[in-house]
C-alpha cells in the first residue's frame, strides 16, 4: 500500500470546496461548484502518488484543479519576452534547485509572461496564493482569439510512478513525471455550468524532489466565458511542455494542511483518521469473494479528507472502486450545481446524489475508450460527506476492461452508508 495524493491534476490538497461562492452569477457559481467537484474527483480518481491538486484533479484526469482558490486581481508585473514563434524554453537536464527567496505569486506571474512568445498581446494579469499553491494567469491573443493561460506551482509529495495516471504519462530521464490532456471540456460532468463549451489543454510536471507545475491554456479568456473566443486553446501540449520545463520557475515551500481552516466547516479541529483505517473500512464493506489488488490512499493528516481505492475483480474484468470522506459545510438541498445527475433529500435530511453509466469523456474519445462510472454522494446534515465511484476499468481515463462497473448504484449506496465509516477532521490543536 502506498500513501498517495493527486491531478490532478489535480486536486484535494486545498479542501476549499465548501466555501460559499460570493458571486451571485449562476455561471460563476456553477464553475466554483465545478472546482469543488473536480477536487472530489481528484480525491477519488488520482490515488496514484501524484499530489492532489485536480483536482486537484482537475484534470481532470484528473486532478488538475483549474478553478481552485480565490482569484484577486493583480496589476501587470511583467511584459512579453523576446519575440518568438513558439515557446523556446528547453527541459532542464537535471532538477533545478529551489529558489525560495523569489518564490512568490508575483514572481510566478513575471516568469510566466517572460516565457511566453513575444508576438502575443497580453492582458488581465493576475497572481495569488492559495494554501501553499502559487497561481498566475494572463490572457494572451495571437490575433485569432483570446486564450487564458494559467500556471499553478507547489511543492508536494511526488508521485512514485505513472501508475494510475493518463496513458500519455512519461517518466523523464531526470526522474520527473509528465502527463497532459488535450482540448478537454473544463466541466465534462457539469454541462450547464459550461454553456460556452470552454476547453483546456493541460501539462502537468511533477519532479522527483516534489516540485509540481501545471500549465493550462483555454480557448476562451475566462473559464466562465459564455462563448469561446477560438476553436481550440492557443497552446498545444507541445507548446506548453517547454514552458513548464523551464528552470526559471521558483517553487513555494511544501505546506501541510490548509493555511486558513474554514471556521464554518464542522470538521475543523476534529480528530484526524488514519488512512490505513479508511482503506481497511473500504475492504470491509466490499462484498466478499472479490479479488482485491492495488490498494491506494491519499489525503490524511491535517488535510481534512481521506481517500482510498482498490482494484476489484469478480472474474469478469478489473474495476476500480474508490471512496473519499470529509467534512463540509452542510448541504441541505438538491441543486443544479451537484456533480451527479440525480439527487434526492432523504427523510433523515441527508442529500444523496448519484449517476449511473456516466461517461469518462465528453467527446469522440468516449466511443473508443468506453469507460463508464457509477457514482454516489451522501451529504449528511452534520457536514459529513462521502463519495464512492466505481469504473468499468482500472482508471477513469483508461480503456474499459468490462461492459459495466462491478457495483450498481444501490450497492454503492449501501456501502457508502455503512456506519463503520469514520470521517476525518483537520486535527485538534
Amino acid at each position: 500500500m502506498s500513501n498517495l495524493n493527486d491531478s490532478l491534476p489535480d486536486l484535494m490538497r486545498r479542501a476549499t470546496e465548501n466555501l460559499e461562492p460570493e458571486s451571485p452569477d449562476l455561471v460563476e457559481r456553477g464553475m466554483r461548484r465545478g472546482a469543488a467537484l473536480r477536487r472530489r474527483r481528484t480525491a477519488l480518481l488520482s490515488l496514484t502518488g501524484a499530489t492532489a491538486a485536480v483536482a486537484t484533479a482537475g484534470v481532470i484526469i484528473g486532478g488538475t484543479q483549474l478553478f481552485a482558490g480565490n482569484e484577486p486581481s493583480q496589476p501587470p508585473v511583467a511584459g512579453p519576452g523576446t519575440p518568438s514563434a513558439k515557446p523556446s524554453a528547453k527541459p532542464s537536464a537535471k532538477p533545478p534547485a529551489a529558489k525560495p527567496s523569489v518564490a512568490t505569486p508575483a514572481h510566478t506571474l513575471g516568469i510566466l509572461t517572460k516565457l511566453l512568445p513575444g508576438n502575443l498581446k497580453l492582458s488581465a494579469p493576475k497572481s495569488w496564493n492559495d494554501n501553499g499553491w502559487h497561481y498566475a494567469e494572463v490572457v494572451v491573443d495571437d490575433g485569432k482569439g483570446a486564450s487564458l493561460i494559467r500556471a499553478q506551482l507547489a511543492t508536494t509529495t511526488p508521485p512514485e510512478s505513472c501508475a494510475g495516471l493518463p496513458s500519455n504519462c512519461t517518466v523523464r530521464p531526470d526522474g520527473s513525471i509528465i502527463y497532459s490532456t488535450t482540448n478537454e471540456s473544463i466541466s465534462p460532468l457539469l454541462a450547464p455550468s459550461n454553456p460556452g463549451g470552454v476547453q483546456n489543454t493541460v501539462v502537468n510536471i511533477s519532479s522527483a524532489d516534489g516540485r509540481r507545475i501545471s500549465l493550462y491554456s483555454l480557448n476562451a479568456p475566462q473559464p466562465t466565458a459564455a462563448r469561446t473566443s477560438r476553436p481550440e486553446p492557443l497552446f498545444t501540449v507541445e507548446d506548453l511542455t517547454p514552458i513548464a520545463s523551464s528552470d526559471q520557475w521558483a517553487f513555494p515551500p511544501e505546506q501541510v494542511g490548509t493555511s486558513e481552516p474554514d471556521p464554518k466547516n464542522p470538521g475543523t479541529g476534529k480528530p484526524t483518521i488514519a488512512l490505513t483505517a479508511t482503506l481497511q473500512t473500504l475492504k470491509n464493506v466490499l462484498p466478499k469473494g472479490l479479488q482485491l489488488t492495488r490498494p491506494e490512499t491519499s489525503g490524511g493528516g491535517t488535510e481534512g479528507h481521506n481517500a482510498a481505492s482498490y482494484l476489484v475483480n469478480d472474474g469478469k474484468g478489473v474495476s476500480q472502486v474508490a471512496v473519499s470522506l470529509r467534512y463540509e459545510r452542510p448541504v441541505t438541498k438538491c441543486s443544479d450545481e451537484g456533480g451527479a445527475r440525480h439527487c434526492e433529500v432523504r427523510a433523515d435530511g441527508a442529500v444523496v446524489r448519484w449517476s449511473t453509466n456516466e461517461p469518462s469523456y465528453s467527446d469522440e474519445r468516449q466511443a473508443a475508450m468506453g469507460v463508464l462510472a457509477n457514482r454516489i454522494e451522501i451529504h449528511y446534515p452534520d457536514g459529513r460527506s462521502i463519495d464512492m465511484v466505481n469504473y468499468n476499468g482500472p482508471e477513469e481515463k483508461e480503456a474499459r476492461t468490462r461492459a459495466k462497473p462491478v457495483f450498481s448504484k444501490d450497492q454503492l449506496l449501501t456501502m457508502a452508508g455503512d456506519p463503520a465509516w469514520k470521517f476525518p477532521g483537520t486535527g485538534t490543536n
